[in-house]
């Protein structure tokens, strides 16, 4: 079951990727504005669990450096899995620690019906695998959200980028040793009860890197 799994998440994903292939990406600063992206592939990505034995287990895979839009809500499988995603985004803010900053990340895709999505700052997830995970207890990474804050909600667009201003205040408690912040991206509603109602959105490699999320400080 783990090899049906991994393989159909990734085939789904692929899948994904060449249907918005040709997609105009572009999103620059204001002047004057100091620009923050990921450093690697392996900074963003996320967790997925089968959805059918949440909340009762977490089980699921941990993906990043991958270059297709990460899926934040409610899909299948290839192998028929109900699925429900959870988006990571990792930032090396060394030397902008007391910053108010925005979060951009592009909406490439929704699908069917997810409604509200919601960003949180969360404690550090730590890089995500290169590749999907085996299938295990995910729950450490599911769980940042319980005590993460919660910065907004908001109802992306198709093809739009997302831009989520982030407090000083709510930065600072959050930031490792390593200077390093977590922004995770979940559905304000995971019990929707069907399998394909999701946001698409923006990685490190996606698109050859013209659509990478990164934070701005004004």
């Amino acid at each position: 079951m783990r090899r049906e799994f991994v393989f159909g998440l990734i085939i789904g994903a692929i899948v994904v990727s060449i249907l918005l292939t040709g997609c105009e990406e572009s999103s620059n600063p204001a002047p004057g504005t100091t620009k923050i992206e990921i450093k690697t592939g392996t900074d963003d990505g996320g967790v997925v669990a089968l959805t059918d034995i949440l909340p009762e287990s977490v089980f699921g895979t941990l993906n990043g450096g991958g270059d297709q839009p990460f899926m934040v809500g409610l899909l299948t499988s290839g192998g028929g899995d109900n699925l429900t995603g959870r988006a990571i985004y990792r930032f090396d803010i060394s030397g902008y620690e007391s910053e108010n900053f925005t979060f951009h990340v592009k909406c490439v895709e929704k699908k069917g019906n997810p409604g509200s999505l919601e960003v949180y700052i969360t404690n550090d997830s730590g890089s995500l695998p290169m590749n999907p995970s085996e299938m295990s207890d995910v729950s450490d990474t599911w769980n940042l959200i319980s005590g993460g804050e919660k910065i907004a909600t908001l109802t992306p667009s198709s093809g739009q980028w997302i831009d989520v201003a982030i407090p000083s205040s709510a930065i600072e408690p959050k930031v490792t040793e390593s200077e390093y912040i977590t922004i995770m991206l979940k559905l304000e509603n995971e019990n929707l009860g069907s399998n394909a109602d999701y946001y698409a959105l923006s990685t490190y490699e996606y698109y050859q890197g013209s659509a990478k999320p990164y934070l701005s400080i004004p």
